[in-house]
């Protein structure tokens, strides 16, 4: 005999869709873009509860001013305040 045919959809639970949802942005974003990025998406996102906000950035140099950069960075960073919170190494 032939398998049964499927039944209707089942209906949304009461309710839902009303909860929360959590938006998420992924991808890369060119360097010239970067400060508009700040400027426009942050503040849009900052409406919203539980924004965290993540970098993954790379640059390929010289071995030879690969120490001076990294140590620079790490300068810049520990200004910022940034220090404990963003890494900086080598791949």
């Amino acid at each position: 005999p032939p398998p049964p045919a499927p039944g209707p959809e089942p209906a949304p639970a009461p309710g839902a869709g009303e909860g929360t949802t959590t938006l998420r942005l992924t991808g890369t974003v060119p360097p010239e873009t970067w400060n508009r990025l700040g400027t426009k998406v942050l503040p849009k996102m900052r409406s919203g509860a539980n924004l965290r906000v993540g970098i993954d950035l790379s640059v390929t140099v010289g071995a030879a001013s690969a120490g001076a950069m990294e140590a620079d960075l790490k300068q810049i960073l520990d200004d910022l305040g940034l220090g404990g919170r963003v890494g900086v190494g080598r791949s």
